[in-house]
């Protein structure tokens, strides 16, 4: 024993402090001696037990290391934690210098530094970054102060703005520097609330910019994230949607028309429908046909329409208006001249209308302007179906329907001289009478649409009416009918500045003489389609009451029932007589 403990007092002098040791003997490791260090570690005092080493450590609690220590090899470093520290120990034989045949166990314990980690909230923010710039979106983070504290990497491609660019920096600076428009951040921040607004990039990109603000335990905002979504592409795939569903619109109006136009012919009420049956029963008859009806009211179109639905419509369709030709030169148009009929006339004669009609149809427009002398040469021509050119002997025959059409009031002016009786009751054998738009004012909507629409592919742009200026139409009484409408239309479209048509851009003759009262409940922003349909209603209702006089009248102007009229204007509050 005495050697070991010289032994012990040996290795114990060249042993650090902060070292601990202990000299064990035999196989079983007992215990010869331990510094303060080591016993510190097993957890007992001095004198120390005499057990072996493998007692020692289960009474210390850390019995799961005593197959590692007992069964490693000495002159070896083992590395182990105990109670969340670290420790490396190693043992070797020792002899004591007297003695060769006697051995022991060396045992040195050394308590490592800890090992570097990281901290957990930077650990937890780095891999933070790493999942904000995988978002395709672009987000931008700052402090309750204003301060930029994060940018991913997808800002580089919406914005071209970097980390360096804004980190550390306030929101408004990128701002002032024209990198964006406006500052949706500063505002969440500003309103502690949430904040969605359009945003326009430096880079050309259109952003949907949505900010939320975080709040810490005291309520204040501590971070603000902005997500910010370029829209560029969907803002131009919306725009052209837009203007497909615009012209779906359109299509659809028409193809629901379909069953209601002829040739261009809108019939969309009961009246206007009516007219179009009686001009299917017109083509149908090979006898001429009168058309009566105000200026603008489409008697052209009806007269192209009769003529497209007869067994002419292979054939040539001439039109002639009588009111444009001098009266000096009526005849040689009809009926054409010969060769030196007269001073200028050319060298091979002309055919007239009548014969580059043959086979066909003839308008006569304004037939109510032809001379007196001509009416007599007219009718010889009607009867007789041939007649001769001017400065001609030979007679021409000539298979030609004719459709004769006026504004002016024939059975008047037979009844004042100014007309031929016998003309014009050969004239009327089939009568047709276009009643004034203000007759069928259910239709001025449909019109209105429908020349909106040729107008805009026309010109190339897009235009929408306001309610009120529908309201507007409906109410003015268009003494130009038809026509008025649709050269309306074509100015507004022309005209207006902005894509939204409003009542201050309408002629002053409308908006003076149409009458639109001040508790109608209309103005220009958009409206629900209720809305619209009840203020239309009105409108179309008011009209009717105040052009007839009566519900009857103004139900069979509409095309409804006379107890729906009543209902209607009970329920607008307008006066109504039986």
């Amino acid at each position: 024993m005495h050697d070991f403990k010289k032994l012990a007092e040996t290795l114990a002098r060249t042993c650090p402090a902060n070292v601990g040791f202990g000299l064990f003997s035999g196989d079983d490791w007992l215990l010869v001696q331990a510094n303060g260090k080591l016993c510190g570690f097993l957890e007992t005092k001095q004198p120390l037990p005499s057990l072996p080493f493998s007692q020692l450590l289960r009474d210390a609690d850390i019995a799961d290391i005593v197959p590692h220590v007992l069964g490693s090899a000495p002159n070896t470093t083992m590395k182990f934690t105990h109670r969340g520290k670290s420790y490396a120990f190693v043992w070797m034989y020792a002899f004591p210098e007297d003695s060769s045949q006697t051995q022991a166990q060396a045992f040195y314990l050394l308590e490592l530094p800890p090992d570097p980690v990281y901290d957990p909230n930077e650990l937890l923010w780095e891999q933070l970054h790493v999942i904000l710039d995988s978002i395709h979106d672009g987000i931008w983070i700052i402090d309750g102060n204003g301060i930029t504290v994060h940018v991913n990497k997808a800002l580089k491609r919406i914005a071209d703005i970097t980390p360096e660019d804004v980190i550390g920096k306030h929101v408004t600076v990128p701002m002032r520097e024209g990198k964006f428009s406006s500052c949706v951040t500063l505002q969440a921040l500003k309103e502690k609330r949430s904040v969605t607004l359009f945003d326009d990039y430096a880079s050309g990109k259109r952003c949907l910019n949505t900010s939320t603000p975080i709040f810490d335990h005291d309520g204040n905002v501590w971070r603000v994230v902005a997500s910010i979504r370029d829209i560029t592409e969907l803002d131009m795939l919306q725009s052209r949607l837009v203007k497909t569903e615009q012209e779906i619109r359109a299509y659809k109006r028409r193809l629901d028309m379909l069953g209601q136009e002829s040739g261009g012919f809108l019939a969309g009420s009961l009246l206007m429908r009516n007219c179009l049956h009686e001009l299917e029963k017109a083509a149908r008859s090979s006898s001429g046909v009168l058309i009566l009806g105000e200026t603008g009211t489409g008697k052209s179109l009806a007269a192209s329409i009769i003529h497209q639905k007869s067994s002419r419509a292979s054939g040539p369709y001439i039109t002639v208006n009588c009111a444009a030709i001098p009266p000096s030169l009526i005849e040689s148009e009809l009926f054409g001249y010969e060769k030196g009929a007269f001073s200028g006339a050319g060298q091979h004669g002309k055919k007239g209308y009548f014969e580059l009609a043959h086979t066909g149809t003839l308008l006569l427009d304004e037939i109510g302007e032809l001379p007196l002398n001509m009416q007599a040469k007219l009718l010889h021509v009607l009867d007789n179906q041939s007649f001769h050119r001017v400065g001609g002997e030979k007679s021409i025959s000539v298979d030609v329907r004719v459709i004769a059409a006026t504004n002016r009031p024939l059975e008047k002016l037979v009844e004042s001289g100014e007309y031929r009786a016998d003309l014009y009751y050969r004239l009327r054998v089939l009568s047709v009478q276009l009643p004034p738009l203000r007759q069928h004012a259910e239709d001025i909507v449909e019109l209105t649409n429908y020349f909106l629409d040729d107008a805009c592919n026309r010109h190339g742009i897009t235009k929408v009416f306001a309610p009120q200026v529908l309201a507007h139409f409906m109410s003015y009484s268009w003494p130009g009918n038809v026509r008025e409408l649709r050269a309306t239309v074509d100015f507004l479209v022309a005209m207006s500045e902005n894509k939204l048509v409003v009542p201050s851009d309408l002629p002053r003759h409308i908006l003076g003489a149409s009458a639109i009262p001040d508790d109608a409940g209309l103005d220009n922003t958009p409206q629900t389609l209720k809305a619209a349909v009840r203020n239309l209603e009105y409108t179309m209702v008011r009209s009717a009451l105040l052009e007839t006089g009566s519900t009857y009248k103004a139900a069979e102007r509409l095309g409804v029932s006379q107890s729906t009229v009543m209902r209607k204007a009970q329920q607008f509050g307008l006066k109504t007589e039986r």
